[in-house]
């Protein structure tokens, strides 16, 4: 399975990403901070000679002070694409770059993208003029920034990167509408079912998806993409702590952990109570450079030791048999590595690379759709479950045919619709004769496969529309709506020629049976489903009382024909 993860992510990242053509190359330089920050005079090339060499492509954002770089071309810019300067992992920081023939600046940051929305907010990309000479520098300022960043710079032509946006928007695009599609299933099922459990995973999930959305910048570009601004980079920690917080409920929940395993739900519970005073002190309107500058790294922390903490308790709850950990160990284990990766990663400070970029929320897609297969198995199951004890409830453990209640019940309807619509309804009560002395004979365990198999035929002769049921011991109802006085003369005589052909052979014995049958129909009047039983009853004494093994009716059935 994780082979076949990482095969599909590959194939994303390698769609992701376009060749570029053959450009020229450029060369970055810092400018020490004891220098200053006067725009004016490091754009006029004043500070040229002071700028140091500085190593690759990964340029610095610190806490201490604003940071100046200087990029060159090695060779003239000669292609007809425009170039376009790339700034990727800027985060929240503000950059500002200073460009020829003017050295006007123009500054990008997260929340504020391109103004004419060429590009998406995967990175911070500047258009340069056309016909840029080795000659001319290109100035790079970087604000300070609560927490140290390593930005990564880039050049390339017009083409190149509007066709590898274009790629990742797609890639984005796909992650994020799946995700989306999995919370709507969600709340579906929730509006549906009203279960806890699908409001838990509509409200972690959804939050996950607008907590990628904010990091990647996607998010403000959406009509409420305004409101999270208002918060900085505190927004997306503030999202991640109430899906952790909200994720480990829904563990809890899908998985039942309190009843399958409690002290492991008891320690997985606990981990809650971290994030939530990490929430409290996020939201807490006050300007605490301490926190922001410890809160990332903290929570990174927290996030990593809880996914870890819940992976083991679901592997412990999968190792004893529970379906539903099972699903969640399939969904959870992929997120919780590329979490650890992404979590090292921002700790260190390193680059992202772009199969992590886009890892971190393919993981998070395919958790989601995996959860929401477990979660229409667990409906299923229940369904199953409410199945298999709806017939426990209404069907006779021994017989398979309505029990005593269930017959009762549909007699009742039956009752209720006849004198609704002036229909007839018959019933017919049948008893088996002498069957004490069979029990008695040859033990209720043969007593038993004679009545199961007496049953099984009474109830194939039946005609659709029709009901049967035990009534109790060897006693049996048969409703039949619609049914005049003939037809339901003739129905007992059928079911009681039946069972009189009826041969039972078990553990060696041969058995035949009769069985008497009593007859009656609804009455015009007062008249009511149980006393509709008296009359059959009485209706089956007679029967007993002139020799058995036949059929008798205690009153007139209406003469109509079936409805």
């Amino acid at each position: 399975m994780f082979v076949l993860l990482l095969a599909l992510l590959q194939a994303f990242v390698a769609h992701a990403e376009v060749p570029t053509a053959t450009l020229p190359g450029w060369v970055i330089t810092e400018l020490p901070t004891a220098i200053g920050d006067d725009a004016a005079a490091i754009t006029r090339g004043d500070h040229d000679a002071s700028f140091l060499s500085h190593p690759g492509n990964a340029v610095r954002a610190v806490p201490d002070a604003p940071l100046w770089f200087r990029l060159r071309f090695d060779a003239d810019w000669t292609s007809s694409e425009p170039p376009v300067l790339v700034v990727r992992n800027a985060g929240y920081g503000h950059v500002t770059l200073y460009a020829p023939p003017d050295y006007r600046a123009q500054s990008l940051w997260l929340t504020k993208p391109d103004p004419q929305a060429r590009f998406s907010r995967h990175a911070m990309a500047f258009m340069l003029p056309a016909g840029l000479r080795a000659d001319q520098s290109l100035y790079l300022r970087f604000d300070r920034v609560r927490v140290e960043r390593k930005p990564v710079v880039a050049v390339t032509d017009m083409a190149s990167y509007q066709a590898a946006d274009l790629r990742h928007v797609r890639v984005v695009t796909l992650f994020s509408a799946t995700q989306l599609t999995m919370v709507l299933v969600g709340l579906c099922l929730w509006l549906a079912l009203r279960d806890r459990v699908y409001a838990l995973f509509v409200a972690y999930s959804g939050l996950q998806l607008v907590y990628l959305l904010l990091v990647s910048g996607e998010f403000y570009d959406l009509p409420l993409g305004v409101l999270p601004d208002l918060l900085g980079q505190r927004a997306s920690w503030i999202l991640a702590m109430l899906s952790a917080t909200l994720s480990i409920s829904f563990i809890l929940e899908f998985c039942q952990l309190p009843r399958e395993t409690p002290r492991s739900a008891t320690v997985l519970g606990a981990m809650r109570w971290p994030y939530m005073v990490a929430l409290f002190a996020l939201v807490v309107p006050v300007d605490w450079p301490a926190r922001d500058i410890a809160m990332p790294p903290l929570a990174n922390l927290m996030l990593l030791i809880g996914a870890l903490i819940a992976t083991v308790v679901v592997a412990y709850a999968a190792l004893h048999r529970n379906r539903a950990a099972m699903f969640f160990l399939v969904a959870w284990m992929p997120q919780v590595v590329f979490t650890a990766l992404r979590v090292t990663q921002l700790i260190l400070h390193l680059p992202q690379p772009t199969w992590l970029e886009y890892g971190f929320p393919f993981t998070t897609s395919f958790s989601s759709v995996i959860v929401v297969l477990g979660l229409a198995d667990a409906t299923l199951r229940a369904r199953r479950e409410r199945d298999v004890a709806k017939r426990l409830a209404e069907y006779d453990g021994l017989t398979g045919v309505l029990n005593r209640r269930a017959i009762s019940r549909c007699l009742e309807n039956q009752f209720a619709e006849a004198t609704a619509l002036k229909q007839p309804l018959a019933l017919l009560f049948v008893d088996l004769d002498h069957f004490k002395a069979i029990n008695d004979r040859h033990g209720h365990l043969i007593g038993d496969h004679c009545l199961k198999a007496v049953a099984d035929t009474l109830a194939d002769e039946l005609q659709d529309g029709e009901y049967f049921g035990r009534y109790g011991g060897e006693e049996f109802l048969a409703v039949l709506p619609g049914a005049t006085h003939a037809e339901a003369i003739a129905t007992g005589e059928r079911l009681r020629k039946r069972v009189e052909h009826l041969s039972i052979e078990t553990d060696g014995v041969r058995l035949h049976l009769t069985a008497s049958i009593g007859v009656a129909g609804l009455l015009a009047g007062a008249d009511s489903p149980d006393k509709l039983v008296e009359r059959a009853d009485a209706a089956l004494y007679r029967a007993k009382a002139e020799g058995r093994n036949r059929v008798c009716t205690h009153a007139p059935l209406a003469a109509t024909g079936r409805a």
